[in-house]
């Protein structure tokens, strides 16, 4: 497969250039499917490049780097033909050459569509400080490309395989978390030097854009439940407009075949421990989202299985669901799982669904053969978990 190597040398010319009972009697007794059949094909909602593909690679900070690397040699091995472009991007860029993201990222993001993304450390320093890019602020590099780029939806699948200790058993479900708004929308004043506002901002728009991207999300995979979370019980004007507009959109789908239905996010944490098998398909803002998405990776043994996806309308994005992890970096130990599974994740996208499946299947037969990375309670290194892993496909 072809590299271009476009960001390697970090001081480069482009770096530089600045709950119902039918849902419970419909979902208990499932057995789950992959991932890749039941969860990754689904964010594939525009045109599929054509052969080779082109994705941009920002390998990110921390662990980035090794699982990246990593992830890219075993969606390689599945014999998709992707040119990878690669450039230098976050907190350890920024730390070598002055550049954290600039004009030169987006341009590249906006070239090639797809990026495939490593985790990003969160500058420490000044609690007031955003980021400015073309003419807006931001909190964070993501918020940058999720917000700039309208990726709108955030797709976070969660199951259990066999083999990994998971603390709750029965879980197959998918986070959709609205990604552009809510209160990481990073409106925040201070009125005096010992007040913060925090702004949560929640649209129709994007209301509607969210509930739909869920329900057709339900239908295109056969899934038996979308559940619209929500406090709208206490936040009556926002989550109000979140859950009304939820139920405005789901008129279109009666008689698809899945329940629609709606559940409190505090009261819906305690029934995700006690009965996981009845969730389905979770349609978020983005606050919850992220809350809920982090639970279920607990829930199956570790945020190290999750993979996700950032969908918008011409461009995605595709990124494990955890941090840099800082205090590992650089021990090979860190579990490549995430990374090899958004880059399953990226090839549903592409159509390459029987790729998909393979990769998310070699995977989860390393798992079985008893072959655990350090945070799964095994011993096995990330060279180990690639070398299995490439094995099997």
């Amino acid at each position: 497969m072809a590299t271009i190597s476009a960001g390697r040398a970090l001081c480069g010319a482009a770096l530089r250039r600045s709950a119902s009972v039918a849902a419970r009697q419909n979902l208990a007794g499932r057995t789950a499917a992959p991932l890749a059949a039941r969860s990754m094909a689904a964010t594939r909602f525009f045109s599929a490049q054509a052969k080779p593909y082109d994705v941009l690679v920002f390998d990110g900070d921390g662990i980035g780097p090794e699982i990246v690397g990593a992830a890219r040699t075993a969606i390689d091995a599945t014999g998709v033909n992707i040119t990878w472009h690669e450039m230098a991007m976050g907190f350890e860029a920024e730390q070598q050459c002055g550049v954290y993201i600039d004009d030169a990222h987006l341009d590249a993001f906006d070239k090639y569509k797809v990026l495939f993304k490593g985790p990003l450390t969160v500058p420490p320093g000044d609690s007031k400080k955003y980021i400015d890019i073309r003419g807006k602020r931001y909190s964070s590099g993501n918020q940058v490309l999720r917000k700039y780029f309208q990726l709108y939806a955030n797709v976070r699948p969660s199951k259990n395989y066999a083999g990994v200790d998971a603390p709750l058993q029965n879980v197959d479900l998918v986070t959709v978390r609205e990604n552009t708004e809510d209160v990481y929308s990073g409106m925040e004043t201070w009125p005096d030097e010992d007040t913060v506002h925090c702004i949560k901002v929640i649209t129709r728009g994007a209301s509607a854009r969210i509930a739909r991207f869920s329900l057709d999300y339900a239908k295109r995979l056969g899934r038996k439940r979308v559940t619209c979370v929500h406090k709208a019980n206490v936040c009556k004007q926002s989550d109000g407009l979140f859950l009304s507009t939820f139920y405005d959109v789901a008129k279109e789908y009666e008689g698809e075949g899945f329940v629609m239905d709606d559940h409190l996010a505090d009261s819906m944490l305690t029934r995700m421990v006690q009965a996981p098998h009845e969730f389905d398909v979770l349609c978020c803002p983005n606050l919850f989202g992220d809350l809920v998405s982090d639970m279920a990776g607990g829930m199956i043994g570790s945020l190290g299985l999750c993979p996700s996806g950032n969908i918008g309308e011409e461009h995605a994005l595709f990124e494990p669901a955890h941090g840099s992890a800082p205090d590992i970096t650089g021990q090979g130990i860190a579990n490549p799982t995430s990374q090899i599974l958004s880059g399953a994740m990226m090839l549903a996208h592409f159509g390459e669904v029987d790729a998909a499946a393979k990769l998310e299947a070699a995977v989860s037969a390393t798992f079985e053969a008893g072959i655990l990375p350090v945070d799964l309670g095994g011993t096995a290194n990330t060279k180990t978990v690639l070398d299995s892993v490439l094995a099997n496909l």
